[in-house]
């Protein structure tokens, strides 16, 4: 397996990425009506983003909305899944946070939801009314974020 690289997004990876969060979306997103390549760009707008190589592919990205430490998007290209991609993103990811990170989860994709366990987020809200319902999600590996360890407050 390559090693995977994470460094923040560049001009040069928006088409790669738009391609990612395209795919994803019309395999695994039914309530999206006609996805489109331009949704990347309007969907991450304003905020960090970050990108994940496996030799010289893109194989993921995150987004991360730093005012209120949200993770937005986090994607892994179909054949990069169970290789530790998303793992590598939330870990670079810690090191931009101001306090734990959270994310919002359909309350369907059961897969998501257990690579979050896995990785260290715990269910603390439920929105049974939104479309799709969802959970809200809150890291709970705060002995990685070098931001809390040199005295950041997590209030």
């Amino acid at each position: 397996m390559t090693e995977i690289q994470i460094r923040p997004a560049t001009a040069a990876d928006q088409a790669a990425l738009a391609q990612i969060y395209l795919t994803d979306r019309q395999q695994y997103f039914p309530w999206v009506v006609n996805p489109a390549l331009n949704d990347f760009e309007a969907d991450s707008r304003g905020e960090f983003i970050l990108v994940a190589w496996q030799g010289n592919q893109r194989v993921g990205f995150s987004s991360l909305y730093r005012l209120a430490n949200f993770i937005h998007l986090l994607f892994v290209a179909p054949a990069a899944r169970q290789q530790g991609v998303g793992e590598a993103l939330l870990t670079e990811l810690r090191q931009y946070a101001t306090e734990p990170l959270t994310l919002k989860c359909v309350m369907a994709n059961e897969d998501a939801l257990r690579f979050y366990a896995k990785v260290g987020f715990q269910i603390v809200a439920a929105d049974r009314d939104a479309f799709p319902p969802n959970y809200t999600l809150r890291d709970t590996h705060t002995s990685q974020y070098i931001k809390l360890a040199n005295g950041y407050s997590e209030n």
